[in-house]
């Protein structure tokens, strides 16, 4: 049984198995995938570097074993996985996890959590390579892939804001603004080469700005060492105690759940296959690699970005080859520790510019997935309506609504992006089932099989 796509509207400059055409082409869509790519350091230290209170030598080698991971997660899902131009990161739904295992248990007891990781990743490579997530292929619908879409570009966008408005209303923000603009304008307006690099000359330029104008914080890069050496177990080899094995692999099938979705509306947007077999090799390497091999260098779990298909609509390049250029460099500059530090000190209106660029395409693709979908009435429009904003809603709670929850529950409640998917395909296919015969699910998804 093998799952297709749609052929693609979005007309590419290079498709994923295309070769480089010049030495320009080499140099410059490499060093955008290279440039990307802080994008997911960044992350990482946001989320789990800060919330675990690592500082000093400590938080320079974590932000080392970081970058390295991008490098290598990546390098391997394009080679053996999802064979796509997508970059993996540390995946907010287990760095959460983390987070809230600190909170629960304290900083020993969440350091065990990567521990943890390892037995997960191996419990998610087991199934996958058993093909049994292949099966959600019968209820991912246009409804849900477009639901997935439209939640990631929202969320994002307030992730966004929020970063370019760290120093308040003042000329950072609108700087951010203007950037913002200025990557959404080359996309579109570009001529030749400029409208395939926004993403590399929206960060370029933000950098200058900001290292120029004094308000860049060279504390990150100056506190790195001089080389990093990747450390195995850095936090001990001590057995996890049972509640966070179970609570990793709950949260890392999500977190395949979160893959699948991301993998095959990519694959859907650049109208290429996605085949039974191609999802068994990268469930493998996301179990095996992302999340067993994370583990055992002491980051989190990391996952194929849903950002991913916002960076090819503003690029249009989906070329294998670039990718894996600007990720092996990548490996090779987080050895050095003022690289990775550069990477970390990222300003904020920086990067908030790139993601709202990002949000912007997602959240147009995700209602055009609904409306393309052939059959979008009354019904999908409450279902779609409903599970976006109780989703958003939810995730933008007060802690005071999540600490009421257990642990797991209120961690993946936290997720707008998991928590829509799993509303949708409630309401779709459960609560407003169609009775058969009515010709309401007459129009195929984007994702069919055969």
């Amino acid at each position: 049984m093998a799952s297709r796509t749609a052929p693609s509207s979005l007309q590419l400059v290079y498709r994923p198995d295309e070769r480089p055409r010049s030495r320009r082409d080499t140099v410059l869509y490499s060093l955008q995938w290279i440039f990307i790519m802080f994008y997911p350091v960044v992350w990482g230290y946001a989320l789990v570097g800060t919330g675990l209170g690592f500082s000093g030598p400590e938080l320079g080698n974590f932000m080392a074993r970081v970058a390295l991971m991008v490098g290598l997660t990546t390098i391997v899902q394009v080679l053996l996985g999802h064979r796509f131009a997508m970059v993996s990161g540390p995946n907010i739904v287990p760095s959460l996890a983390v987070v809230a295992a600190a909170a629960v248990g304290g900083r020993e007891y969440a350091l065990l959590s990567f521990n943890a990781y390892i037995i997960a990743g191996a419990v998610v490579a087991v199934l996958g390579a058993a093909g049994l997530f292949s099966r959600l292929s019968r209820v991912w619908t246009p409804l849900v892939q477009g639901a997935m879409v439209m939640t990631i570009g929202l969320t994002t966008s307030g992730t966004a804001l929020g970063m370019l408005a760290s120093e308040s209303a003042g000329w950072p923000f609108w700087a951010g603004i203007l950037l913002a603009l200025l990557c959404g304008w080359l996309s579109l307006r570009g001529r030749t080469l400029l409208a395939t690099v926004p993403v590399m000359v929206t960060i370029v330029l933000g950098y200058v700005i900001f290292m120029t104008s004094g308000h860049f914080d060279w504390t990150m890069v100056r506190a790195m060492p001089a080389f990093n050496w990747p450390k195995l177990f850095p936090y001990g080899t001590q057995v996890p105690p049972l509640d966070l094995i179970i609570t990793m692999i709950i949260v890392n099938l999500f977190s395949a759940l979160n893959l699948y979705g991301n993998v095959n509306a990519y694959a859907d947007i650049v109208g290429a296959e996605v085949t039974p077999q191609a999802q068994r090799c990268y469930f493998t390497v996301f179990g095996l690699v992302e999340g067993s091999l994370a583990g055992a260098l002491g980051v989190p779990a990391y996952v194929a970005y849903g950002e991913n298909l916002g960076f090819v609509m503003l690029t249009r390049v989906a070329s294998r080859t670039f990718i894996l250029i600007g990720a092996l460099c990548l490996v090779v500059m987080s050895l050095f520790g003022p690289v990775s530090g550069l990477m970390a000190a990222m300003p904020e209106p920086v990067a908030g510019a790139v993601l709202l660029g990002v949000a912007c395409t997602l959240i147009g693709m995700g209602a055009k997935t609904w409306v393309r979908s052939g059959s979008f009435g009354e019904r999908e429009i409450f279902i779609g309506g409903f599970a976006v904003f109780f989703a958003l809603g939810t995730s933008l709670l007060p802690p005071e609504f999540f600490d009421a929850l257990p642990r797991l529950v209120g961690t993946l409640f936290k997720n707008a992006v998991i928590l829509v998917i799993g509303v949708v395909m409630l309401l779709e296919q459960v609560l407003f089932r169609p009775k058969t015969g009515t010709g309401a699910a007459a129009q195929p998804p984007s994702i069919v099989t055969k």
